[in-house]
């Protein structure tokens, strides 16, 4: 089962007879949106309840749809997963389960990536997901997730490709699962998984 999976089905529990989940999400794009500097791609912005959040994905969709979209839905293609994430994210946000929902602005990229440097300084640290930013900046510790990292960071694009799933389940029960940016703010939550994005905004 995928990460995303999980996540809906916990959301489906927590909201189960409430009647948020029959509410409307759109979803948008923002060209001109600042994203994180860990995600590559184009800023999609889901809207729910005068809440809004970022997803940043290669693959946007440009779409009303209703939460329940998500429960027992087929999340098979990486454009599918972006979008149940960016419903997530701004979903979990309406609910106040999640505080993490915008990029930071610029001048915060420098000392994000130098408190994450010192954040996993002397481990073995593997990306799932690309992300040139994250691998330049963590180049020395980089290793493969096959290799038994200590720390395996999970990006946006991570995320949604599924490709490293197999692996991060054997590797789950002994490395540090960390999601970064806040692409995967909601997801993390949901998952009781650690968070990385600590200038990200509301």
């Amino acid at each position: 089962m995928i990460i995303i999976e999980k996540a809906t089905e916990e959301l489906e529990k927590r909201v189960e007879g409430s009647g948020c989940e029959e509410g409307i999400v759109s979803l948008s794009v923002d060209p001109d949106r600042k994203t994180c500097q860990f995600d590559r791609g184009a800023c999609m912005i889901a809207s729910y309840g005068g809440r809004s959040a970022e997803f940043v994905t290669f693959e946007p969709t440009r779409a009303n749809t209703r939460v329940s979209f998500m429960f027992g839905a087929d999340l098979g293609t990486p454009p599918v997963r972006a979008a149940a994430c960016a419903i997530i994210n701004v979903f979990t946000g309406f609910l106040c389960m999640n505080r993490v929902l915008r990029s930071c602005s610029p001048e915060y990229h420098g000392p994000c990536l130098n408190e994450l440097k010192d954040r996993v300084s002397g481990k073995r640290v593997a990306i799932a997901g690309s992300s040139g930013n994250l691998e330049a900046g963590l180049r020395s510790g980089l290793v493969a997730i096959s290799e038994n990292p200590d720390i395996i960071i999970i990006t946006a694009d991570g995320l949604t490709s599924g490709a490293d799933e197999a692996l991060i389940g054997k590797k789950g029960d002994h490395a540090e699962i960390m999601f970064i940016s806040p692409s995967t703010s909601g997801v993390a939550a949901l998952t009781d998984y650690h968070h990385w994005c600590p200038y990200g905004k509301g």
